[in-house]
């Protein structure tokens, strides 16, 4: 029998379980639906079947990966959602109760799975080689059929790839090739990162082993034209702490952030780091190149949340725990090794995306969304203007918004042209409603609003995959 869930925030308001999976074929819709708006619209984020073990504490990023698939066809909407059917979620389904451990922690875990696969592909869902793929960064991808999201089973390049995969592969759209990378490499609280590429076919055809600095979490990285950098923020793993502690990692501003740059044709030898003091970042926006420079835009603060210090104490609000919109520079035709960083807006900001057809180039809007006070709550829609250095706001306070992904109008090429998806809890009704706006014009508020007949947790990240 399942049990209730326990008193946590993560497993509230708007993070509650759904506990169901559901087809619907006709969203009732407010406004009217743009009929050049052609495609699916795939998101994950975790939705746990089972309370934690033990009344373990529990965490956000822990749930089973769950599926929303949004299709438009001729101004109407149909959406089901489906689990990732990993091992995990079928080992425990059989169980009838959680058996791994919060975050795959193995003292927390039945001895049953002491030996099995970790794997809630909650992170994001991308479309590449004629494959939709489940990621999250601790393991290994997971196939799903992209019409009825039936797991097909767990995608390791033909047995070519062993390790973690990034949940923020970058796509080259000129090439066709998708670039990623693997955290801990060669196991857990190993400091190499491993960078792969895979062809427009979706064949493997780069590995290259990077020895990084030391061992630190790193959730995103760089990819433009030419190159790939490779960022270590000062949040540690580090073994022997985990042992003594139970604290895997800690945020050590002292040993500085390092980039590491790699010609995306070239090998671990040609890599060359380069230095900032401490700072911390989960996405960025965009990489590209400007004459001798690598740009990238960033959501970026000086220190974290994520970990305590190495006093076991939390870094301090003065010390710039609010991410915000920032540009990092990496000069590679000067003998110095730093990074500058421009501070491009002071409202707190987070889950930025840009018209992905752009990725690796030189783009001009991105899409954001921000807070105005408490940057945990975020209600802001934002469209920044690299070109002018504008940006625009849509918000209402009875909207918690997720992350915004462009759907580029059917058969236009220009950037940006298209339209804005927004999976977004009302709390009003404390249901989901996916709204819809004009990518050019998002302060008149939403075209059309998607009306589901239920709550979506609040989830992670998500994929246009234009008809």
């Amino acid at each position: 029998m399942t049990q209730p869930f326990p008193d946590n925030i993560f497993l509230s308001g708007s993070m509650a379980p759904s506990g169901i999976e559901c087809d619907a074929p006709d969203l009732v819709i407010d406004g009217e639906l743009p009929t050049d708006l052609q495609g699916v619209y795939f998101r994950n984020g975790p939705d746990p079947i089972y309370p934690p073990r033990g009344g373990a504490e529990y965490h956000w990023f822990h749930g089973d990966g769950m599926i929303q698939r949004f299709e438009f066809c001729d101004g109407r909407v149909s959406w089901k959602n489906r689990w990732v059917r990993t091992e995990k979620y079928e080992l425990e389904r059989e169980a009838g109760e959680s058996l791994f451990g919060v975050l795959g922690n193995p003292m927390n875990a039945a001895p049953s799975v002491a030996d099995k696969h970790y794997n809630t592909a909650n992170t994001h869902i991308v479309w590449h080689g004629n494959k939709l793929l489940a990621l999250m960064e601790g393991t290994i991808a997971v196939e799903l059929n992209p019409d009825s999201l039936a797991t097909l089973g767990n995608f390791d390049y033909n047995g070519m790839i062993d390790g973690p995969i990034t949940a923020h592969p970058k796509f080259d759209h000129a090439s066709g090739e998708m670039i990623f990378f693997g955290n801990q490499a060669k196991g857990p609280f190993s400091e190499f990162l491993r960078l792969n590429v895979a062809d427009k076919e979706g064949n493997l055809i780069t590995s290259e082993m990077i020895e990084a600095p030391f061992p630190s979490f790193a959730h995103d990285f760089f990819v433009t034209e030419n190159y790939v950098v490779f960022p270590v923020y000062p949040l540690v793993f580090n073994l022997e702490r985990a042992i003594e502690s139970g604290v895997p990692m800690a945020w050590e501003p002292d040993r500085g952030a390092h980039f590491g740059v790699m010609p995306r044709n070239g090998t671990a030898d040609d890599i060359v780091w380069h230095d900032m003091d401490a700072r911390w970042s989960f996405h960025m926006v965009n990489a590209w190149e400007e004459g001798d420079a690598i740009k990238v835009d960033v959501c970026s603060s000086n220190a974290t949340r994520f970990a305590p210090m190495l006093d076991g104490t939390m870094a301090s609000e003065s010390s710039g725990l609010t991410p915000t919109l920032r540009r990092w520079s990496i000069d590679l035709a000067g003998g110095k090794k730093t990074v500058g960083e421009e501070m491009l807006d002071d409202m707190a900001c987070e889950f930025p995306r840009t018209d992905d057809r752009f990725m690796t180039r030189s783009h001009r809007h991105a899409y954001l969304v921000g807070a105005l006070e408490n940057q945990l709550v975020f209600n802001k829609l934002i469209h920044y203007d690299r070109t002018t250095g504008k940006r625009k706001l849509w918000g209402e306070d009875r909207y918690l918004l997720g992350e915004p992904i462009l759907a580029p109008r059917s058969g236009s090429p220009d950037e940006g042209d298209g339209y804005l998806l927004n999976l977004a809890f009302n709390k009003e009704t404390s249901l989901t409603d996916l709204l819809i706006f004009d990518a050019s014009d998002i302060e008149v508020g939403p075209v059309a609003t998607a009306k589901l007949p239920l709550r979506i947790p609040t989830g992670f990240h998500g994929s246009w995959v234009g008809a």
